[in-house]
């Protein structure tokens, strides 16, 4: 089943199998406002309320599991680092360009978070949907961005 909903102004299609597992989330050109259950249901997953929905990542490689759920544990309306998510999933290793390669095939964009992080120097850098759009979703969270840095004030260790 899948499902056009807004996220904000932010169209969005949402592909559902057995009733509740969201599989893959896709940016769209146009969305269906007539959905507000699925959009109440999804906004509560997004900022990691109980929700009806849950993801499905069973298709998900080991190494690029351990980067989303790293990269689920950053709060609403907060930034973190490649490197940050590098040490919460590998340790001490440093794996951040391991980091943007798997968040660059998040297949729950939105869900998993992969707008909330950053380079080290606070820069908006990589995303799916275009750097105009993930600019747009951190303002839309309370982020404060000025010249494509994030304030240091929404930084979070991981």
């Amino acid at each position: 089943m899948t499902y056009k909903i807004c996220y904000g102004e932010i169209p969005l299609k949402i592909h559902i199998k057995d009733g509740y597992k969201i599989t893959k989330v896709e940016f769209i050109k146009h969305c269906d406002t007539k959905n507000s259950e699925v959009l109440e249901e999804f906004l509560k997953l997004v900022k990691g309320l109980p929700s009806k929905f849950s993801i499905d990542l069973s298709d998900t490689d080991e190494k690029s599991l351990k980067v989303f759920k790293a990269t689920l544990t950053i709060p609403y309306g907060k930034v973190t680092t490649y490197g940050e998510i590098s040490k919460k999933a590998f340790g001490n290793i440093n794996f951040s360009r391991f980091v943007g390669y798997a968040l660059s095939r998040n297949p729950l964009p939105v869900i998993i978070p992969c707008h909330r992080v950053v380079d080290r120097s606070f820069r908006l850098h990589g995303f799916t949907g275009g750097l105009l759009l993930k600019e747009h979703l951190l303002i839309s969270e309370g982020v404060k961005i000025k010249d494509g840095k994030v304030d240091r004030r929404f930084f979070v260790n991981l």
